[in-house]
C-alpha cells in the first residue's frame, strides 16, 4: 500500500515512558486514588511502572510544574497538601470566571444553546441517586464540571474557557473532599443554577455566587475532618514519649497545609 504525501500527516509517535508515567500519576492525583500529602518514592513509583527512576523523575518534575506535587529536600516528592487558602483561591477564581461568562450570556440578546448544558444535568441527576447519602462518585465529579464548562462556554469567551480550565482540574481533585451529600440535593443545587439561566434571571450572577460557595464550604469543612484525621494517626503511629521531667508530650496537631 502506498503512502498518500499529499495529506500532509506525520505519522503518529508513540508517547514517551515519561508522558505515561506523568498521565497516570496525574491522574491518580486528580481522581484522589493519590492523597494530599502522600509520599511519592521514586523507587517504589519505578518498581510500579516497570521503568527507570529517570522517567519517574522527569515525569514528577513536570507535576512539580503543574503544582500537584510538591519536591522537598530532605523529603522527596509527595502530592500536594491542599490547604484553606487553596480551596477558597480556586472557588474564588472561579467565581471570577463563572460569574462573569453566565452574566455575559445573559445579557446578550442572543439564542443561547443550552443543550450542553442540559445534558450535563441529565448526567447529574442520573449519578445523583434520589434518597441517598453519599459522596459524589467520579462520574458525578465529572458531570459536574462538565456542567460548569458548559455553563462559561455560553459567555462565547474562548479565554475564559481557557483561563477555567485548570481551575477544573484543581476543583476535580478538590471535589474529591465532598462530604456525604443528598443526591437530592446535589441535583437540585445544578438543576437551581440551570432554571435561572434558562429563565435568564437577571439575579443568575447571585445564582452562581451563591452555588459556588456552598460547593467551597462544604469541601473546606471536609478537608478539615481530613487533615484532623491524619493529624491523630500521626499521633498514634509516633506515640506519646516522655520529656526530661517526666510528662507525656504529643505531637502537634496539623492543618491541611501544614
Amino acid at each position: 500500500m502506498s503512502i498518500n504525501t499529499s495529506w500532509g500527516l506525520d505519522p503518529v509517535k508513540r508517547r514517551s515512558t515519561t508522558d505515561q508515567v506523568l498521565q497516570e500519576i496525574r491522574a491518580a492525583i486528580l481522581s484522589g486514588r493519590m492523597k494530599p500529602c502522600e509520599s511519592l518514592p521514586e523507587a517504589a513509583l519505578a518498581q510500579t511502572f516497570g521503568t527507570g527512576r529517570s522517567a519517574i523523575r522527569e515525569a514528577l518534575g513536570k507535576l512539580v510544574q503543574e503544582g500537584l506535587v510538591v519536591s522537598e529536600l530532605n523529603r522527596g516528592a509527595h502530592v500536594r497538601p491542599i490547604s484553606r487558602d487553596d480551596i477558597l483561591d480556586v472557588y474564588l477564581a472561579r467565581e471570577a470566571i463563572e460569574v462573569a461568562a453566565v452574566q455575559r450570556a445573559i445579557e446578550r440578546q442572543e439564542w443561547l444553546d443550552l443543550e450542553p448544558l442540559r445534558v450535563a444535568q441529565r448526567r447529574i441527576e442520573e449519578f445523583s441517586p434520589s434518597g441517598r447519602r453519599q459522596p459524589p462518585a467520579p462520574e458525578l465529579i465529572g458531570a459536574d464540571l462538565d456542567f460548569h464548562r458548559a455553563m462559561v462556554a455560553l459567555g462565547g469567551s474562548p479565554r475564559l474557557s481557557r483561563a477555567h480550565e485548570p481551575l477544573a482540574a484543581e476543583s476535580q481533585m478538590l471535589l474529591n473532599f465532598h462530604p456525604v451529600y443528598p443526591g437530592d440535593d446535589y441535583a437540585g443545587d445544578h438543576r437551581r443554577l440551570l432554571a435561572a439561566i434558562e429563565s435568564r434571571d437577571p439575579n443568575v450572577a447571585g445564582v452562581a455566587r451563591e452555588h459556588l460557595t456552598l460547593t467551597s464550604e462544604l469541601i473546606l469543612q471536609e478537608t478539615q475532618r481530613y487533615a484532623d484525621q491524619l493529624a491523630d494517626a500521626e499521633a498514634v503511629a509516633s506515640g506519646a514519649h516522655t520529656s526530661t521531667d517526666g510528662a507525656d508530650t504529643q505531637p502537634p496537631r496539623g492543618a491541611a497545609g501544614d
